[in-house]
């Protein structure tokens, strides 16, 4: 049964197109047979605001945003073809070429620039001084609450120290209490 198999197989092989190609002779077209390949990484510069989003997801750091110069820069022989910088970016303007990174005897990168525009000149200090914001005077009644809270404090062996906890509410605070140097001196007041 198994010779039958490889006749057929031997036969079949004899009247078809062969699967290779002569490499140097015959070029083959990778666009249309491999639309998935990964080759090497495109950015379209006119589009991309350097926000660094790919720079932060690359995982082998291939890609370097210098937004105040203006400058977008790629490793291509660091980059590992993964893909995660064009699902990230939010431009949409990365895209992965079909054709594979020309083989080098030099290791280069590929620097792409954009002209970023100039940040407005701040106003003369004697402008920003009337568009500033007066400060706020207090009411007596709220000096003698702040004069009462800094006296508690100062009474107080343990001070709080509200520090913000990383999990899923970002705006829940815990409050830690750490003892007043005069305390663990032994000057504590009576």
């Amino acid at each position: 049964m198994g010779s039958f198999n490889l006749a057929k197989l031997t036969l079949s092989s004899l009247f078809k197109k062969p699967a290779t190609v002569r490499y140097p002779y015959e070029k083959r077209d990778i666009e249309n047979l491999f639309p998935q390949m990964r080759g090497h990484l495109v950015n379209d510069i006119d589009v991309c605001i350097l926000c660094g989003m790919c720079q932060r997801v690359c995982p082998v750091g291939a890609i370097t945003v210098d937004r105040k110069a203006g400058d977008w820069t790629v490793d291509p022989y660091r980059c590992i073809q993964c893909a995660s910088c064009t699902h990230e970016c939010p431009k949409n303007c990365l895209s992965m070429d079909v054709h594979c990174t020309e083989p080098t005897t030099e290791l280069t990168t590929i620097t792409l620039h954009k002209d970023m525009p100039a940040k407005p000149a701040k106003a003369a200090a004697g402008a920003a001084g009337a568009a500033a914001k007066p400060k706020r005077e207090l009411t007596p009644e709220q000096q003698a609450r702040v004069e009462a809270a800094r006296r508690e404090i100062s009474a107080c062996p343990h001070f709080p120290i509200s520090l913000p906890r990383r999990g899923r509410n970002l705006h829940y605070t815990s409050t830690w209490y750490l003892f007043d140097a005069r305390y663990r001196r032994g000057e504590r007041e009576a």
